[in-house]
């Protein structure tokens, strides 16, 4: 029996239950031939107080409101998949929807390269209003029959999208995967001039989206268009959240396929110097971690990174928790206190680990703290990644722990020093507020401390300011001036090329 039909049985019982209990929420769910003759994956219903805008659209982490989850197999058109009273969502089962005015959508998740529930081709309901606490109010039926075309990324003037089919990647998931960036080129680029460019490659934050390219230009390009370098932004997203481009038992080679695939392609492509002097990276955030790593995994291959407010460098500190301490806990601390994973401009906490994860266990996949675990945690029996820590208690566990320290960039760091020191030397550039937003901070202090111990003249400032405010003022510009200055422009002839990205 499909989870649709068994659904469908619990509705027939529910409509014949007393007329007291009509007034909690149910909500049927259909969908046409037309659009699908099965379907697999995610179902979700979502709810908003707003008058406007999607009630599917991306959730504010801050300011989250419910959605709840079905997932089922193989269910067919014109058989019913029941919203009731006990399905699990956030943030509570849907029998306990606060009451009042609502708009109401359903969606048949149907994009596995999205963190979006509604990006790509995704197929919708159409809206509904509700008002939870009439009589009349339940059930809701809502057909799935709105097939969304995915939106193109907007491309500026100057600007190319790029799509090159990873035969890695394709070969590790069993389909076609495709590496996506944007190259901002300069107003004086010219492919057939006697001249090779040096690039800037710039990875975004959580999700690390295509969509927003037009920053990454915005912020290290010249408004002009005449800076001495192309900007090329590429695409973190993935499915299961931010892939920050490390290779990964659940994600795939994302690093190797980057350096050895994509890399010379766009360099087979376009007069760019082919050598680490022309080939600089930058990142904020998620993005930040990922050129940090880029960085110190392939030191022979990247001239230089200037990431800004990196995930955590160090474990230790995986924002507010250690996870090596014994007996770790996610969700609370030895005193008992609450884990917090955000903070405001106070100082005090705004969202807490338990809260957070409750969210991301109704959307599934696609979430901050699970797309940490598709990058750093081994693969589970049942094909996932096995998690850090239990969702119900906080309880972390010490063998996943182990392969997390694979992904610890302090750790690696030490660990390998005698042999990357020399490489990295004047190739790494840190900058974190010190008030960071998600509690980013300490990992840094942590992080700038050991490299200190060890003689390092890597660069790691904390500076004021929190997780998005230190991007504006005269850090841009002191950084575009040093990645300029490494960029040694004398080179850029064709002849001058210090080797491919493989060599």
């Amino acid at each position: 029996m499909t989870v649709a039909i068994a659904l469908a049985i619990s509705l027939q019982a529910f409509t014949n239950s007393n007329a007291s209990a009509a007034t909690a929420p149910m909500i049927s769910l259909s969908y046409p031939e037309s659009v699908s003759e099965s379907f697999s994956g995610s179902v979700y219903v979502a709810f908003t107080r707003s008058k406007r805008g999607s009630p599917a659209g991306p959730m504010n982490w801050f300011a989250p409101e419910p959605l709840f989850r079905i997932d089922v197999e193989e269910w067919a058109p014109g058989e019913h998949l029941v919203f009731g009273p006990e399905t699990p969502g956030f943030p509570d089962q849907l029998g306990n929807l606060e009451p009042g005015q609502w708009r109401v959508q359903a969606v048949m998740r149907t994009d596995p390269d999205l963190t979006s529930i509604t990006g790509g081709d995704a197929i919708r309901s159409a809206i509904k209003k509700v008002r939870h606490g009439e009589t009349d109010a339940w059930p809701l039926d809502l057909s799935i029959d709105k097939v969304s075309s995915p939106r193109q990324p907007y491309q500026p003037e100057g600007a190319a999208n790029l799509t090159h089919r990873s035969t890695l990647l394709s070969d590790f998931h069993g389909r076609d995967i495709d590496m996506r960036a944007m190259a901002f080129f300069p107003k004086d680029f010219d492919p057939e001039a006697d001249r090779n460019w040096p690039v800037l490659y710039v990875i975004g934050g959580f999700p690390g989206s295509l969509s927003e390219a037009p920053m990454a230009q915005m912020f290290w390009g010249d408004p002009d268009r005449n800076q001495d370098f192309v900007v090329v932004y590429i695409e973190g997203e993935c499915g299961t959240g931010h892939h920050v481009f490390a290779d990964s038992a659940n994600n795939g080679p994302r690093g190797q396929a980057l350096v050895e695939e994509f890399i010379p392609w766009l360099e087979s492509k376009y007069p760019f110097v082919q050598g680490p002097e022309g080939r600089l990276l930058t990142g904020h955030s998620s993005g930040g971690w990922s050129s940090l790593w880029l960085q110190i995994t392939y030191p022979d291959v990247f001239g230089g990174t200037w990431s800004t407010a990196p995930d955590p460098v160090d474990f230790h500190a995986f924002q507010q928790i250690d996870i090596y301490a014994e007996d770790a806990n996610a969700y609370r601390h030895p005193d008992g206190s609450r884990v917090a994973v955000a903070r405001g401009r106070n100082g005090k906490p705004t969202l807490f680990m338990d809260d957070f994860c409750a969210m991301e266990e109704a959307l599934g996949d696609g979430g901050q703290i699970r797309s940490f675990e598709w990058v750093f945690s081994p693969r589970g029996e049942n094909g996932k990644p096995r998690p850090l820590f239990d969702r119900e208690s906080g309880e972390i566990d010490p063998e996943v722990v182990e392969a997390w320290k694979a992904y610890d960039i302090a750790h690696m760091l030490k660990k390998n020093w005698k042999t990357l020191g020399p490489k990295l030397s004047g190739k790494i550039h840190v900058y974190m507020g010190g008030q960071d937003t998600f509690y980013l901070d300490e990992a840094a202090r942590r992080l700038q401390s050991q490299m200190k111990e060890m003689d390092s003249d890597a660069e790691i400032v904390i500076m004021p300011g929190d997780h998005s405010s230190i991007l504006f003022g005269r850090l841009q510009n002191k950084i575009i001036e040093d990645m300029t200055a490494t960029m040694d422009m004398e080179r850029h002839t064709p002849g001058a090329s210090a080797g491919s990205v493989t060599d």
